[in-house]
């Protein structure tokens, strides 16, 4: 519905957005929102940890939300605040690039009759862990 706004509408949604931003006078209900367990497929579901959250919020809230992580996203980007090893989340990349990187590492060792050494893990609920 936001999408189809005439243009007046959509600036009239951009100020007052911009105003609740530099005001940080955030509505309320902005700061709740009502989580759905969905089952994981193929999982125990009576097992609490077999469920994946999903968050429901305000439309409207998640339009800000994406606006200012596009701006976040712009500024780091122009600075080059973001490593360029960084492929995951990022426009004209993706995280395909790193097992091309890898893969030109491996050739060119096999070419120079070198070794190479790759070293990989996986932190298991790493997003459980991470501070929010």
């Amino acid at each position: 519905m936001l999408k189809h706004l005439p243009p007046n509408a959509v600036n009239t949604l951009l100020q007052a957005l911009n105003n609740i931003w530099f005001a940080g006078n955030f509505p309320p209900s902005w700061r709740t929102s009502t989580v759905i367990p969905i089952p994981k497929p193929a999982k125990d579901a009576s097992d609490p940890n077999n469920y994946r959250p999903i968050a429901l919020m305000s439309c409207l809230c998640k339009v800000i939300e994406r606006m200012v992580n596009n701006r976040l996203v712009w500024f780091l980007e122009r600075n080059k605040l973001i490593t360029p090893l960084r492929c995951g989340f990022r426009k004209q990349r993706s995280t395909t690039d790193h097992l091309v990187r890898l893969e030109s590492f491996i050739r060119e060792a096999f070419i120079q009759r070198q070794h190479a050494v790759a070293v990989f893990f996986d932190l298991e609920k790493a997003y459980d862990c991470t501070w929010k």
